[in-house]
């Protein structure tokens, strides 16, 4: 008998903004980034994803 065992890799990001401890997760780096515009959205709504910001939070995001 064999057993199988599949670990499946996610990736996090915590949130830059200082004070926040808001943590977004996928599988993949797309979808963190989705679930970052929408913690943007909700939790910061006055901050501008523009491509430095993105870079910034591409360059946290780890694998866990």
């Amino acid at each position: 008998m064999s057993l199988i065992v599949s670990l499946a890799m996610s990736q996090q990001v915590e949130c830059i903004v200082d004070g926040c401890h808001g943590v977004c997760e996928g599988e993949t780096e797309e979808e963190v980034l989705s679930e970052v515009e929408a913690h943007v959205q909700e939790a910061h709504p006055d901050l501008t994803l523009d491509e430095e910001t993105v870079g910034a939070v591409k360059a946290e995001i780890e694998t866990v």
